[in-house]
């Protein structure tokens, strides 16, 4: 039992739930996550759901997860199958996976019949785009249907007619009989049902018509005991409906209410699903899980962690006023929980051959942490021998003030191993760096150095006879940075083609310690130095691939 006093409200919603349960208007906390199953998660609707869940927890109450499949031309199975896996990532359980179309169908439809016998339905034979003209404007009233006033008795003939499929698809509707002159257009005698023969993932060819959303949802939350139905606020102007059902529908002690918080907006980013959609059908990308994607399913194949997602939303806040973040904001959550968690690793990215000429015999075994910010977190070895690879940022014949890496006649430290001291850039035929020869100071390996240097800097590297050679997927955001809404470019009439970033994933080689040959799937590691990476599901044994996830340096100021 939840001690009610003890409990700290952080936001809008969570107070008028406490109100509620102190008061006795609700019993407990019941709320619900009801995707419909036509396109793969994303960021955005990460939002709705860690706010379901979140506030939920926080009042001993739990989470349903509910597919509102009332539309069968869009939906799959493939789709319903992921959010399980989805929320489970996440770190979340619902308290029960329920399809409406197998659950509530018939109740739906046993509500609506009890709807036309109290005269709040009826069967009308004007079609959608008769009705749309009767709809009027946001400053002219709409006018009735012909159909509008006809007996109960015989609309209520008319519906069970319609479910048994006397009737054409679009030839009849049944509509809520509220009022055409309402200021809220939505609230002039909205559909309710439609008939639709479409073939349902579910229940196959057994129903002939389907609850349009805005009255299946209301129902479906109520016949779930669903308390509190937390929603974006594109769906405030339906509360009004929403409510109207309820009240007409249901009028139970302890019906849902529904709450409205901000969308989560992201510039540059990509998310509508029919958009997203295309480009997975036209083959432009690897599937829904292509790590250019905000899909959870791209998120979690790049690299990204359930905890950095969750500590961004929340940092966003529930509040009711829109607000835009940068990409970059998203991103410091990432690297935040990343730079907690990657295991360390060597790689380097562009190599440059080293020549060790006072080593001698077999390559020696080096220990590199696996992470500082783990107490206990353990080490595992590298190797260090005649023969390495460095990057070739970290050496310069020219250097320029304050360069503390490698240079003629300088030295530096290589992590984990010793001090060396570059004595010859050796060139090519075309004048370019061939390789260096350089010296290593036995008295300074690391953790027992007695030579007395102090080099000011510190650089990774791999060695020949304990490296092998990755691929390494690089990333460029997947839209043109000058379109900060690409849904938006899109829904105006600019091609796809237009807003994709041209060459957004390029693959490269690079040389890793041979640590890494123990990575799996979704490992995730800071390649020191240069970034975090996380190994692909592409990977083989004789190719193993890593996605950039994300670099080292943060641009977003944290708002305080």
């Amino acid at each position: 039992m939840i001690d009610l006093n003890s409990i700290e409200p952080s936001n809008f919603i969570e107070e008028e739930i406490l109100d509620d349960l102190k008061a006795g208007r609700s019993k407990e906390v019941i709320t619900r996550c009801p995707p419909e199953p036509s396109g793969y998660w994303h960021i955005g609707h990460c939002k709705a759901w860690i706010i379901d869940f979140e506030t939920a927890i926080k009042f001993g109450g739990y989470t349903y997860l509910r597919m509102d499949d009332t539309n069968p031309s869009r939906e799959q199975g493939e789709f319903a199958d992921s959010y399980m896996a989805d929320l489970a990532w996440l770190g979340y359980t619902p308290k029960k996976m329920i399809f409406a179309s197998e659950a509530y169908f018939d109740k739906i439809y046993a509500i609506a019949e009890e709807m036309i016998k109290k005269g709040y339905a009826y069967v009308d034979e004007l079609s959608q785009e008769e009705q749309l003209k009767m709809k009027g404007t946001l400053t002219s009233p709409g006018q009735n249907s012909p159909y509008r006033d006809r007996p109960a008795s015989e609309s209520l003939d008319l519906f069970r007619r319609m479910k048994k499929g006397e009737f054409p698809d679009g030839s009849l509707t049944l509509r809520a009989k509220i009022d055409m002159a309402h200021p809220n257009i939505l609230m002039r005698d909205p559909i309710m049902y439609k008939i639709s023969r479409e073939h349902h993932y579910k229940t196959g060819d057994k129903w002939c018509i389907y609850p349009i959303y805005d009255f299946a949802h209301p129902m479906e939350d109520a016949l779930e005991g669903v308390t509190y139905s937390l929603c974006d606020i594109t769906f405030r102007v339906h509360r009004e409906l929403y409510e109207w059902f309820i009240d007409h529908g249901w009028n139970k002690p302890y019906a849902p209410k529904q709450r409205e918080f901000s969308t989560l907006n992201l510039e540059n980013v990509l998310l509508g699903k029919r958009y997203l959609k295309q480009l997975v059908n036209s083959g432009k990308v690897m599937g829904w899980d292509d790590p250019r994607f905000m899909t959870i399913v791209g998120m979690r194949r790049r690299g990204y962690t359930a905890q950095g997602i969750k500590d961004f939303v929340k940092s966003v806040g529930v509040v009711a006023s829109e607000s835009t973040l940068p990409f970059s904001a998203l991103e410091y959550h990432i690297r935040n929980d990343l730079n907690k968690i990657a295991t360390r690793a060597m790689v380097v990215l562009d190599p440059l051959k080293v020549i060790i000429t006072n080593f001698e015999g077999e390559n020696e075994d080096v220990l590199i942490d696996n992470n500082p910010n783990i107490e206990n977190a353990g080490a595992h070895t590298a190797k260090f021998g005649r023969t390495i690879y460095i990057e070739k940022e970290d050496f310069s014949l020219d250097p320029p003030p304050k360069y503390n890496r490698l240079t003629e006649g300088g030295i530096v430290r290589l992590k984990g191993a010793y001090i060396i001291k570059c004595n010859k850039a050796v060139m090519d035929k075309n004048g370019e760096i061939d390789h260096l020869e350089c010296e290593y100071i036995k008295e300074s390996r690391s953790g027992d150095d007695t030579s007395g240097l102090k080099p000011k800097g510190t650089i990774h590297f791999v060695c020949e006879g304990g490296m092998f050679k990755i691929k390494i997927r690089n990333f460029k955001n997947l839209t043109k940075a000058e379109y900060l809404w690409p849904s938006k470019a899109l829904s105006e009439g600019v091609s796809i083609d237009e807003i994709l970033e041209p060459n957004s994933m390029e693959e490269t080689d690079a040389f890793a310690e041979d640590y890494l040959k123990t990575a799996k799937p979704e490992d995730k590691f800071q390649f020191m130095r240069k970034g975090y990476y996380c190994m692909d599901k592409d990977s083989t044994k004789d190719c193993y691939v890593f996605n950039h996830t994300i670099s080292l340096k943060d641009s977003y100021k944290v708002q305080k």
